[in-house]
């Protein structure tokens, strides 16, 4: 609302008394200006919204990565320090990385007690670690043999489960191991669109 000033007028015909008439005059929005504003407002919130979507995005990212980040370094540190123990491998181990496989088994150099087993293997995409241990099946006591024992006639060899299978990491795409001048090992993880790509070479100390 915009006052002016008005006429100057007598208040009564032959005296000296004056006043002034105020004239007033509504002024509002046009519709130009109205959707000029909208306008406005429509791009600042779109600019902001975008913001905060990037900003959203940038943190999930890195969130990912430092999420398999830490799974590779887990399962990378676990089975070097176990493999780097290890007092015999169990089995062959390809010397080729084209024939490579995604498990390992060696005995445990970590405990006084013979015969015990620790297997890594991939289990969709996890990595897990059991202990295992063998026995003739006519040994009522079963009593822990060598893994290549050769059993008496009419036994088998029967495998034994000493520790559960327990997840050691996770996200992981791909698990490579084979044998060339120490134990190879490249392990893939991916979580999204983030990967993660790392190689490893154990060299074990009784192996």
């Amino acid at each position: 609302m915009i006052f002016y000033r008005g006429q100057k007028q007598s208040l009564k015909k032959g005296t000296n008394c004056f006043f002034w008439v105020a004239k007033i005059r509504y002024k509002g929005f046009v519709l130009t200006e109205l959707l000029v504003n909208i306008g406005i407002l429509v791009i600042i919130s779109g600019a902001v919204y975008t913001s905060f979507s990037l900003s959203q995005k940038a943190y999930r990212e890195s969130e990912y990565s430092a999420e398999i980040t830490q799974n590779g370094r887990v399962i990378t540190e676990r089975m070097t320090r176990d493999i780097r123990q290890a007092r015999k491998i169990a089995g062959d181990l390809p010397e080729e990385e084209g024939s490579a496989v995604d498990e390992i088994t060696f005995e445990d150099g970590h405990v006084s007690d013979q015969y015990h087993y620790v297997r890594y293997f991939k289990s969709g995409n996890k990595i897990e670690r059991e202990i295992l241990g063998y026995y003739f099946s006519g040994d009522a006591s079963e009593t822990l043999v060598p893994y290549n024992a050769i059993p008496p006639s009419g036994q088998s060899l029967v495998t034994k489960t000493l520790e559960q299978s327990r997840t050691i990491g996770e996200y992981v795409s791909d698990l490579k191991i084979w044998k060339l001048k120490g134990i190879n090992i490249d392990l893939s993880l991916e979580k999204n669109d983030k990967t993660l790509y790392l190689e490893t070479k154990i060299l074990g100390r009784n192996l």
